[in-house]
């Protein structure tokens, strides 16, 4: 997790927050610049101008607002983000709006998905 190989784009090495395995958080985050990475249990809204990684063990249900995502983990709700990476393990149900998409072979995907300039502005 936190070797020198960049995960999606995002760079471990500058992990700044972590919502460990096993931990349930309820209630909405606002993540702060920087990456943070969810490998617990999240139900609420979360937000931010900083990038998130939910791990395969990461579950959200609600809906997300932030400048880079990616997801190995499960979403459910709507996510509005400049980038989202989908790998092989992740699952998303809902509707997406994304400057770029990037699906792995094996992820599933299930929701309307919206691509433009609209889907830039996180926070």
């Amino acid at each position: 997790m936190f070797g020198k190989k960049k995960e999606g784009g995002l760079d471990p090495k500058e992990l700044q927050t972590i919502v460990s395995p096993g931990f349930l958080l309820e209630g909405n985050i606002t993540i702060p610049g920087g990456l943070t990475r969810i490998d617990g249990e999240v139900i609420g809204n979360i937000k931010g101008n900083g990038d998130l990684i939910i791990g395969e063990n990461g579950y959200v249900k609600g809906d997300l607002n932030v400048e880079n995502l990616v997801v190995y983990g499960k979403i459910h709700g709507n996510i509005r983000a400049r980038s989202l990476e989908i790998k092989a393990s992740g699952r998303v149900e809902g509707d997406i709006q994304v400057q770029e998409l990037i699906v792995e072979r094996g992820a599933i995907y299930n929701g309307k998905c919206s691509m433009g300039m609209e889907g830039s502005e996180a926070g």
